[in-house]
């Protein structure tokens, strides 16, 4: 070696040291495994927080809120075992002292509002209908467009049905609404909706139909649980650009007969709101886990009877009410709704399906109601 090159050789040296990555010792998260399936439908899941002094969870499984505590094993891993467990798509949330904290060996995910909470699923016969299947699949596109009512540029998401770019008849539209915390992708991450779609049109269920889901909360607004359309925003978003939007750049029918709007709670009120009032822009109607609280059934009355005296809305070809049995929270506000119905001569059908206030329900109602649509 030249004493040229010696010296160039003894110069790299510290940069060649520094190139080396920094190894550390092994810990249990490693190998750690969570969400871990067990023998008779029961699921452990585990999360490493060694320095942790209180580890919760909680989510839409049995004894799921508003929370159970994790025990913490010797090695800083804390861990519980739910169930047995009915098969399903179940969402949790870990809490690390006093912290939201995401399954970070889990990369399924509900997207919300405010932030993503995990998910599992124990498969199983009763959830055949929204598994992933080896049949033709629809496409779901996250899009922007722009709306002209509240001043900013928003996000929707959008189900395309498999065969969409080669079919010459216009399609018929659901525009598919989410609840308060929510946001547009929940109906496509938790909800499943796209992969029950294209099992029910596998199996020949239901037409070819493209669905919309919108953001139903705007910024700087509370929850929309007022009545009328004047009291949510939303509803202008939907009605003058959402729904030209989509006729615009979708081959959708912009016929009534061919348009049905669908929500679930938070987003039920909506349902109602935009469509008791635009009774001639929509022949399918289904609010899902939902009712008008006792102060806003009175304003209903005494501002809007003349609303709910609209002939038009006993020519919807189905007003098709859900809810998620007793133990759903909107049950009484539901019951209370449907009665001023009856007074004033609304015609409806009315579901219940085990669930309570959450996907578990809303999931099976999609599945229900989906083949009701557009078969007239």
């Amino acid at each position: 070696m030249t004493p040229r090159l010696l010296l160039l050789t003894l110069l790299m040296l510290p940069v060649w040291a520094n190139a080396q990555p920094n190894f550390r010792s092994n810990t249990p998260n490693d190998t750690l495994v969570s969400p871990k399936l067990l023998p008779e439908n029961r699921v452990q899941l585990r999360i490493y927080a060694p320095k942790a002094s209180d580890v919760t969870v909680s989510g839409d499984f049995p004894s799921g809120f508003p929370n159970q505590k994790l025990t913490k094993e010797p090695t800083g891993v804390w861990s519980l075992v739910l169930g047995p467990l009915s098969p399903n798509v179940y969402t949790y949330d870990f809490t690390v002292d006093g912290v939201k904290t995401f399954d970070p060996k889990n990369p399924k995910f509900k997207e919300s509002q405010n932030g993503i909470s995990n998910i599992f699923e124990l498969a199983g016969k009763d959830t055949d209908y929204l598994a992933v299947k080896n049949v033709p699949h629809g496409r779901v596109e996250s899009v922007w467009y722009p709306s002209s009512s509240l001043g900013i540029t928003r996000r929707m998401h959008v189900y395309t049905p498999p065969g969409y770019a080669t079919l010459k008849e216009k399609l018929p539209v659901l525009y598919l609404l989410h609840g308060g915390g929510d946001n547009d992708a929940s109906w496509t991450t938790v909800g499943k909706a796209n992969f029950i779609l294209d099992n029910l049109l596998a199996e020949g269920k239901i037409r070819p139909m493209v669905v919309v889901m919108p953001a139903g909360h705007v910024p700087g607004t509370a929850l929309a649980m007022g009545a009328g359309p004047e009291q949510d925003p939303f509803a202008k978003d939907l009605l003058t650009d959402i729904i030209p939007f989509v006729e615009k750049n979708y081959s959708v029918s912009s016929q009534r007969e061919h348009r049905a709007l669908a929500g679930l709670s938070m987003g039920g009120i909506q349902t109602m709101n935009i469509a008791l009032w635009n009774p001639e822009k929509f022949s399918y109607v289904l609010p899902l886990s939902t009712g008008y609280f006792p102060p806003v059934l009175s304003e209903l009355e005494a501002k809007y009877a003349q609303v709910l005296k609209n002939p038009q809305i006993n020519n919807w070809k189905l007003f098709w009410i859900a809810m998620g049995g007793d133990k759903d929270i909107a049950y009484q506000n539901n019951k209370n709704t449907m009665a001023l119905f009856d007074k004033y001569g609304i015609k409806y059908r009315y579901t219940e399906v085990p669930g309570g206030h959450t996907y578990l329900a809303w999931r099976n109602n999609l599945y229900q109601f989906a083949p009701l649509l557009f078969q007239q």
